[in-house]
């Protein structure tokens, strides 16, 4: 499985953080550190390759479908999160994709997960999709490299919209080796889609996870996209439950520091 390297772009970061989003009774991660390399702050470190996620204004970024001299790298937060495999594991997470660097059809492929203490077994893994007319998030349960089935679901056949907040809450369950996606809930009972696939069994959660690269890991039949595009997260939070995970609030309509960012990296 190939991981990948990770580095600053400059278009398209887009700052999601004007109320607090996340709780987290396991990790709680609001990305407050100074511009730059997001390792080591706060204890983030590699666990594969040489490059970094970035932060700017409080908010990490990182890029999909770079060059392929810019590949073989992933980024976790270590230490945070230890589940066992009878215990399902919750994360919430602030998400905006950029239209400055939105490319469509997009590449298929996941920019954030749950995985265990190794570096190659990965659950709750979150895609950008392409869709009719667009894109969409998707959820996969574990392994999707095979050259046949892509075991990934899509949110739904609506395209989304970039440079807009979503708020995702994914729940892995090592019970039913299934992974739960939800976009912009009001609490559990929303809408959601599922993944189920028993790869991985029931994987003991060690971390979560933030991931950029150079291509799909996968051919990914169904989902041709071969696009550029680029991510920006905030307010991450792990837990035992949806509660616990996250405080969901309505999606704001703008965001105060946009507009400064923008001045910055235009």
């Amino acid at each position: 499985m190939r991981k990948m390297v990770i580095t600053l772009f400059a278009l398209g970061i887009i700052a999601i953080m004007a109320v607090p989003a996340f709780a987290g009774d396991l990790l709680n991660e609001g990305f407050s550190y100074v511009n730059g390399n997001l390792v080591p702050n706060g204890g983030w470190a590699t666990f594969s390759g040489t490059g970094d996620i970035q932060v700017a204004s409080g908010v990490a970024t990182g890029k999909m479908n770079v060059s392929a001299s810019a590949a073989d790298d992933a980024v976790p937060f270590t230490g945070a999160v230890v589940q066992p495999t009878t215990s399902p594991t919750y994360y919430c997470i602030d998400v905006v994709i950029p239209c400055a660097t939105l490319v469509t059809p997009p590449l298929a492929g996941y920019f954030m997960g749950l995985k265990d203490a190794g570096t190659s077994n990965f659950v709750g893994r979150v895609y950008v999709l392409p869709i009719t007319g667009g894109w969409t998030f998707g959820i996969s349960n574990s392994s999707t490299s095979s050259t046949t089935t892509f075991s990934a679901t899509p949110w739904g056949s609506t395209p989304l919209s970039c440079d807009t907040h979503y708020q995702i809450v994914v729940k892995y369950d090592p019970t039913s080796s299934t992974s739960t996606l939800w976009v912009n809930p009001a609490n559990e009972s929303s809408p959601s889609v599922s993944n189920t696939n028993a790869t991985n069994g029931g994987l003991a959660v060690s971390t979560f996870f933030l991931r950029q690269g150079a291509a799909s890991t996968f051919p990914a039949p169904g989902f041709p996209g071969t696009g550029l595009w680029t991510w920006a997260t905030d307010d991450a939070g792990v837990g035992t439950s949806f509660a616990a995970a996250c405080t969901t609030r309505p999606t704001p309509v703008n965001n105060s520091t946009w507009g400064q960012l923008k001045s910055m990296y235009r």
